[in-house]
């Protein structure tokens, strides 16, 4: 019988293969935290003309509570997204000079090992 050896299966191979994988999904999230302050700002915006528009109507004071609601949450939001952008901001920084320092080192150890 052959044995077939098992071979140990690790989430990453090489530290420079996290470093890359990670440093391009977090500009994914950075990009989207973006992308979700611009969209929650136009809602907001947007949400401006329609509350006028149910006081000159007079809705109904569920109407009010339910458009005050809607306003407070997207505000929460907004918040949420502003500090989520910031950490990615913040953190994204760190994570490129990791990044740079490790390639710096990598090439350096190559060089050594070439000579």
């Amino acid at each position: 019988m052959a044995s077939e050896e098992s071979e140990t299966k690790y989430p990453i191979r090489t530290l420079h293969e996290f470093l890359s994988e990670m440093s391009k999904e977090w500009r994914n999230f950075k990009r989207g935290a973006l992308a979700m302050l611009v969209l929650l700002s136009i809602s907001l915006l947007a949400f401006i003309p329609l509350f006028i528009r149910a006081i000159r109507l007079e809705w109904d004071i569920f109407a009010y509570m339910f458009l005050m609601g809607l306003a407070a949450f997207i505000i929460y939001l907004l918040r949420i997204m502003a500090v989520q952008y910031r950490f990615f901001r913040r953190w994204g920084h760190r994570m490129e000079q990791l990044a740079n320092l490790e390639e710096k080192l990598m090439s350096e150890m190559l060089e050594e090992n070439k000579s």
